[in-house]
């Protein structure tokens, strides 16, 4: 979907699914609500107000509406929404046209192959040839990414049209672009086809306007094979390859669209509008890491203090917003500009994982997550291997974590994180382990769903929700999600462990740092912050200074963090051998067992996701490479497990573990277990030390 339509365009390979855009663009329909139509019926139904066509071709499709303003927007879809099947769909910019009453011409894709296919150029240049580009007062080409490469090379069958191309690539020919390493798909597709290099297609158009921004490098170099005097350049800085949702976030694509539509953007008007970013976190990240980078430390440091300083005077401005406070007290929540739910990013550390992990990305991009960003560090199962492809496909990023020995993992993943040009531009952040998956209990059990059910909120903590091995010794290439189903119950609190939190944060101003459990919060700003519990509750005051754990009143009505610690015997024993990602000093032993095996009441309230996921998981796995390296993981796992028996000592463990919590029965008293009444009181004093 558009950013100019409210959504995200975030430039990725495939394994997008349409879910969330459908749920979104459901407001909006024509029709009357609850009807389930698509945007387009009302327009193009047999019956309908308007005149057009739709086309379904194998790799793309072709949607056009005919309109009483004499001006034709002629679009090209990004890759995120490739796989997007649904009769919901609708072309990029869909409702931005309808909005104008201008005619909209929409190119949508369905395989992510930058549009080299030989039908559709046959297809776009019989269009040019029957007159369909002639008759208007304007014709303007739009895109983004794939799809600004696409606008550009198109608009050239339309000599004289407008282009409007927000990051685009020139071309993916490595024999033109050896140094451009992104978009494997892309690269592989046939560019001897024509109108296959944009940077050689613009003499004949007119204005040419390129959105980028000039620090990112592979985009700059891409805008330095233009040439010519109608080649405009509008510089986005720290906006990354994402300038169309950057000009979104500050509320001015809309505004540069229809300066292009109906008039002439200048590049005063646009810096004028561009001056927005004064008040986006993403832009204050970027300049203050820009100096950071050069070593200028004081003109780092001068660039956060002008941008909170900025955002005082216009959280004091009489027009300013109001919204709920934190804990019920008076102090106002000041918006200063539209909130956003599109990039919820998922950052994790990970060790050994493989067996586990795609059903973990799985689950999570079902329930809405659009973006990972992942840590692996000491990998002997393949787990970096399954990473790597997941950031080849455009589905994650990842990163080696390297560290000093003795150091946190966890807590050093968090820091990069957080500085990470993956998380700049969130709406949502989140740290959550690969045996973490957030059951919403709202509307369809997704994030949207809770945002909206927990309401306006600078950040969202949900309690875990500890799960057993249900009985199970052996590992099974199953998913967790379905295979464990015994649990802690509801309000159960008897284990410390039982209380843990973790929370959902909005990447802005008042927003200092990430940790495990719980972020920390700039202190200027804590009267204005909105911190709720998983049942849309106000947390307590005392939680801005500490509190890794829920509090007595703490509510889960929208929300709970099912954490699948042990899962089956075996599979504990590769953990335990594995080490902790915190507390990498202390041993999962018998206590740790005792505290995170329970198993008192059924609970197969996350079932419902689980279709939802495997969707998602085929999907992966029809990728002929990561179904390879899950299978290697697997059978690492397996061996591992056999190896672990036979070590001394283990198969006691082992044996003794078994009949620790088994499924129906309380907790076992730890002192049964351990005459060491201080090893609880020494983890609670750990944890409360990293949250």
């Amino acid at each position: 979907m558009s950013e100019i339509d409210g959504m995200k365009a975030d430039p990725r390979e495939a394994f997008k699914t349409s879910a969330s855009a459908a749920s979104d663009e459901a407001e909006d329909l024509d029709a009357a609500p609850g009807s389930g139509l698509p945007l387009w019926f009302p327009e193009l139904a047999p019956g309908g107000n308007g005149e057009g066509f739709i086309e379904k071709a194998g790799k793309h499709s072709m949607m056009f509406v005919r309109r009483p303003n004499p001006r034709l927007l002629v679009t090209f879809d990004n890759l995120a929404n490739v796989n997007d099947a649904s009769p919901e769909r609708v072309p990029w910019a869909f409702k931005f046209a309808r909005e104008l009453n201008i005619s909209h011409l929409g190119i949508m894709a369905h395989v992510a192959d930058w549009y080299r296919d030989a039908d559709l150029i046959e297809r776009m240049r019989k269009l040019a040839d029957e007159g369909f580009f002639e008759g208007y007062e304007r014709v303007v080409f739009a895109g983004t990414s794939m799809g600004a490469f696409a606008a550009i090379s198109f608009a050239s069958l339309a000599p004289g049209a407008h282009v409007m191309a927000f990051n685009p690539q020139s071309t993916l020919d490595e024999a033109l672009v050896p140094w451009e390493t992104r978009y494997w798909s892309g690269r592989r597709q046939d560019w001897t086809l024509p109108l296959s290099n944009a940077a050689a297609l613009t003499s004949e158009l007119g204005p040419v306007s390129i959105f980028y921004d000039p620090f990112f490098d592979l985009d700059r170099k891409h805008f330095q094979r233009f040439a010519g005097p109608n080649i405009r350049e509008f510089k986005c800085w720290f906006s990354n390859h994402k300038s169309a949702v950057f000009m979104r976030k500050i509320d001015g694509l809309k505004a540069v669209m229809s300066r292009a539509i109906f008039d002439e953007l200048t590049e005063a008007e646009f810096y004028r509008i561009y001056r927005g970013r004064r008040n986006l976190p993403w832009y204050r990240g970027g300049l203050s890491n820009y100096f950071a980078e050069k070593d200028r430390t004081e003109m780092a440091e001068r660039a956060t203090r002008a941008f909170r300083q900025n955002m005082r005077r216009s959280a004091a401005a009489p027009e300013a917003q109001q919204g709920d406070a934190l804990c019920g007290t008076a102090a106002p929540v000041v918006l200063t500009q539209p909130l956003r739910n599109d990039k919820i990013v998922l950052l994790t550390t990970m060790k050994n994982e493989g067996p586990f992990m795609l059903e973990w990305i799985a689950y999570n991009r079902a329930i809405g997550f659009s973006d990972f960003l992942i840590y692996t560090n000491g990998c002997e199962d393949g787990t970096d291997a399954i990473a790597t492809r997941l950031q080849e496909l455009g589905l994650a990023v990842h990163e080696d974590n390297r560290f000093k020995k003795g150091a946190s993992p966890q807590r050093v993943a968090l820091r990069r994180g957080f500085n990470h040009e993956h998380t700049k531009d969130a709406d949502w952040l989140i740290c959550a382990d690969c045996d973490e998956f957030l059951n919403i209990d709202a509307g369809d059990g997704r994030l949207p769903d809770l945002f909206e059910a927990v309401g306006h909120a600078d950040a969202i903590s949900v309690c875990w929700k500890i799960f057993g091995c249900g009985g199970r010794l052996t590992y099974a290439d199953k998913p967790v999600t379905e295979t464990f189903t015994w649990s802690a119950g509801n309000d159960f609190a008897g284990k410390y462990r039982a209380r843990g939190l973790k929370t959902l944060v909005r990447r802005n101003e008042k927003l200092l740092r990430l940790s495990v459990h719980r972020p920390k919060f700039v202190p200027e700003m804590a009267e204005t912050l909105v911190w709720k519990d998983g049942g849309g509750q106000p947390m307590p005051r005392g939680y801005l200074d500490q509190g890794w754990s829920a509090h007595r009143e703490f509510a889960s009505d929208h929300a709970r963090l099912h954490h699948y610690a042990v899962r089956s015997i075996d599979s504990f024993l590769v953990k335990r051998d594995r080490g902790r990602t915190n507390h990498i000093d202390r041993d999962q032993g018998l206590v740790y067992w005792a505290d995170m095996n329970l198993n008192m009441v059924k609970d197969e309230s996350i079932l419902p996701r689980v279709p939802a996921m495997k969707k998602e998981l085929d999907q992966l796995m029809s990728d002929p490479e990561l179904a390879r390296l899950h299978k290697a993981a697997v059978a690492w796992h397996r061996a591992k497990i056999a190896e672990l028996k036979k070590r001394d000592g283990w198969g006691e463990f082992r044996a003794a573990i078994k009949d620790i919590n088994p499924p129906g029965a309380d907790p076992v008293d730890k002192s049964v277990l351990l005459n060491d009444p201080g090893a609880e009181a020494d983890e609670v004093e750990g944890a409360r030390a990293q949250s």
